[in-house]
């Protein structure tokens, strides 16, 4: 007896979004379980008048005969009318599978001095979670924050790796690299001043690559700005890795930087250690968490340059500790039919 299909509901797609790719690769692994998987796009955050789609999203799903909902979450793009959908969605027999993206204080932060809509927030991820039939997460510490605020966990499943090598090259590690969106939160502007607080030669050739976020196209042109004359051979924007130069550009990196100011789950680190590319990440709560129960790379201190160059130059001045057989341990947990498979079980109802 063939299995009801599943309604995706998320970003995908669009261009540049990194929930969009998450869900876009999850579309292929549930397809190769052998899942029919219907999409329905709701972006929140890029185009507000969309809110109201969750309506639209009961229908579309009584209409394939779907049992299952699988929302890809952060407030942004979900905006606030999943607490409603998920209650009707409840009342219709659906079963409700939220993975939610971003922890609680990533957006909470920003409201400290607006107490009564920091409540308001917080009240809403609290119904999210409570009304979701399973609500999961990437890491520990969105867990954590979740239980501090009374809500339900049904799972802790890993950022996989989305975009695996698609053919083996050699390694040949000689420049570091920045990869990723561009955005003021992603610190670009710290491995700038890092490196060029040191004489010229001292660090390998740096590359960044990735293309500005929505909003962020003014920060891209001032980290250009920062390059002093004499370093412009050696800091080197490349702009959006295609595809197809992937494998041949994590086999020339001798180390992946992570500069980042805040962030709760990384698709960016994920793909880069999946080519055996070691990472060097500020020691925010995710970077703090991958490293404790993953290793493969190592910490500076969050939002100081002075802490990543000494690092850097550390680092730099000892052989790798991490062999072939971490990374393959750490790619097998990462790996996301695996993951695929545990998410499954939530959305059969089975879990």
């Amino acid at each position: 007896m063939a299995s009801s299909p599943i309604l995706l509901v998320s970003p995908f797609p669009s261009r540049n979004n990194g929930l969009s790719n998450y869900a876009g690769r999850y579309k292929e692994a549930l397809e190769r379980a052998g899942r029919r998987v219907e999409t329905f796009r709701l972006y929140f955050w890029g185009e507000k008048t969309t809110a109201w789609k969750w309506m639209q999203a009961l229908t579309v799903a009584r209409k394939i005969g779907a049992t299952s909902v699988l929302v890809q979450h952060t407030p942004t793009c979900s905006g606030p009318l999943l607490p409603w959908f998920l209650k009707a969605a409840r009342r219709r027999g659906l079963r409700t599978v939220v993975v939610s993206h971003e922890t609680p204080t990533t957006y909470a932060r920003h409201l400290d001095k607006l107490p009564p809509f920091k409540a308001a927030y917080l009240g809403y991820e609290r119904a999210v979670a409570s009304r979701a039939g399973a609500f999961v997460v990437h890491t520990r510490l969105h867990e954590r924050e979740m239980r501090d605020l009374g809500a339900p966990v049904a799972e802790i499943i890993p950022h996989a790796i989305l975009n695996p090598p698609d053919r083996e090259v050699p390694r040949a590690p000689e420049t570091l690299a920045l990869y990723g969106q561009i955005g003021r939160k992603k610190g670009h502007d710290l491995v700038l001043e890092a490196v060029q607080s040191r004489p010229l030669g001292t660090f390998p050739v740096l590359e960044i690559w990735g293309a500005p976020g929505v909003g962020q196209e003014q920060y891209a042109v001032e980290l250009k700005d920062k390059v002093r004359p004499e370093f412009r051979e050696r800091i080197l924007f490349r702009g959006y890795m295609p595809d197809g130069a992937k494998a041949e550009s994590f086999a020339r990196m001798r180390l992946a930087l992570f500069p980042y100011r805040w962030i709760s789950q990384s698709g960016a680190l994920a793909e880069a250690v999946s080519h055996g590319v070691p990472y060097l990440a500020s020691d925010i709560p995710f970077f703090r968490d991958f490293q404790e129960t993953l290793g493969c790379g190592d910490l500076f201190h969050s939002d100081d340059a002075s802490s990543l160059a000494g690092t850097l130059e550390r680092i730099l001045a000892t052989p790798t500790r991490w062999t072939d057989s971490d990374f393959d341990s750490l790619r097998r947990a990462l790996d996301i039919d695996t993951c695929c498979a545990r998410l499954l079980a939530h959305l059969d109802g089975w879990a």
